[in-house]
C-alpha cells in the first residue's frame, strides 16, 4: 500500500521534501517532482516530470541518460534507499493509472 509522503524530518536535519526540492531546483531537466512512502521501509518513491529539451516534447533520452545518477544523487541526500521512475503525464492520464497527486505529494515544481 502506498502512503502519502511525511513532511517530517522528525528532527534529524531538513525535512525530506526540502532535501528533495533543493536537489529538483538544482537540475534544469526536473520539471517537477512527487514523492510517496516506498512500501520498503526506510524507503520512499520519487516521480519525475522532465523538462520538454528544446522544441521537442521528448523526454525518454534524457531519462534513459540520466536516471541512475540522479537516484544515487537523492539516495546520498536522504540517507534512504529510493525508488525513482519517469513519470510521463501523458501516460499517467490512462484510465488504469492514477494521477500523480492522487498517490503522491507534490514535492517541487519548476517555474514556468
Amino acid at each position: 500500500m502506498i502512503q502519502r509522503f511525511s513532511t517530517s524530518s522528525n528532527g534529524r536535519g531538513p525535512a525530506l521534501t526540502a532535501v528533495i526540492a533543493d536537489w529538483a531546483a538544482r537540475n534544469p531537466k526536473i520539471r517537477r517532482v512527487w514523492a510517496c512512502e516506498a512500501p520498503v521501509p526506510q524507503a520512499v518513491a520519487v516521480a519525475l516530470e522532465l523538462q520538454p529539451v528544446a522544441d521537442s516534447e521528448e523526454t525518454s533520452a534524457v531519462w534513459l541518460a540520466n536516471c541512475e545518477k540522479w537516484r544515487r544523487e537523492l539516495q546520498s541526500r536522504l540517507h534512504r534507499s529510493v525508488d525513482l521512475e519517469w513519470l510521463d503525464l501523458d501516460e499517467a492520464s490512462a484510465p488504469n493509472q492514477p494521477r500523480p497527486d492522487e498517490v503522491r505529494t507534490l514535492i517541487y515544481e519548476r517555474a514556468s
